[in-house]
């Protein structure tokens, strides 16, 4: 893994890129801060590109599709095809995978690159190892973080919990800098943005008419949660099980259509 570079999955559905101009702020605000270069493509020519990338793949138009964008460190910009769905828009998916809490902190602080990628893979194969099927992320200070990278929940009663993706990471100025007499204190200080897919779950529990709650969590509160799931560029996915404890789906399934309802609204 030699190569540095940044992603996003893009959602396609009905001749459209969903949230495209979200997607690329977000690899413009990570390409200014890791490349020292912005990413600005014009937003028209970039979706006619993917959406004939998507054509050139066989992809259907009635059905969602994937694709992932890459952005390496010296501008160059790749499309990687990712498959069909096999729904129409974002939905509720019908498998239900049992979760197993990991604790690690993703390379970079949770920018989306490689590594990041690479970290949850690890993760997952861990939690295979452990019986489960995906790793529920918990950072070095035991509160959750994320489910296969993606921004996670959990919900008690009618309240869905959104465990933050990111926590600040700070470099100090080095001990060179603050020994010169007169030398500013440097320092610099990463918080990763928040993914597109993190927005769009606030927006879709708001429009199902529940009580949100953005605050840190740890495992042992997943002990009394009736439902755990995250949502991804493919939709909603529920935990059938956490570290062994079984879960429901019935809030899932109304923010799931509540997500969609977004977008057809």
């Amino acid at each position: 893994m030699t190569e540095f570079y940044l992603y996003q999955t893009l959602h396609l559905c009905h001749g459209r890129v969903r949230l495209l101009d979200r997607h690329v702020g977000v690899l413009d605000r990570c390409a200014r801060e890791l490349f020292d270069r912005p990413y600005a493509p014009d937003l028209r020519r970039l979706e006619r590109q993917v959406l004939d990338f998507a054509v050139l793949h066989g992809y259907p138009d009635d059905l969602s599709a994937f694709v992932r964008l890459e952005l390496t460190s010296e501008g160059e910009v790749r499309l990687i095809p990712l498959g069909v769905s096999y729904y129409e828009g974002y939905a509720l998916r019908s498998v239900q995978p049992d979760g197993i809490g990991i604790r690690y902190e993703p390379p970079l602080n949770g920018y989306p690159t490689q590594a990041r990628e690479a970290a949850v893979a690890t993760a997952r194969r861990m939690s295979e190892c452990a019986g489960g099927r995906v790793a529920v992320q918990c950072g070095t200070d035991g509160m959750c973080r994320t489910i296969e990278g993606a921004p996670m929940a959990a919900v008690q009663g009618y309240t869905v919990w959104l465990a933050p993706e990111s926590v600040p990471y700070e470099i100090p100025a080095s001990r060179f800098e603050l020994r010169l007499e007169g030398a500013p204190v440097r320092g610099h200080r990463f918080v990763a943005p928040r993914s597109v897919e993190y927005g769009l779950l606030v927006a879709a529990v708001e429009a199902a008419g529940l009580t949100l709650c953005e605050k840190p969590f740890d495992m042992d509160f997943l002990t009394g949660a009736d439902e755990v799931f995250w949502l991804d560029y493919r939709g909603i996915t529920a935990l059938a099980h956490c570290d062994g404890r079984p879960l429901m789906s019935i809030i899932a399934e109304r923010i799931a259509v509540a997500l969609e309802g977004i977008f057809k609204g």
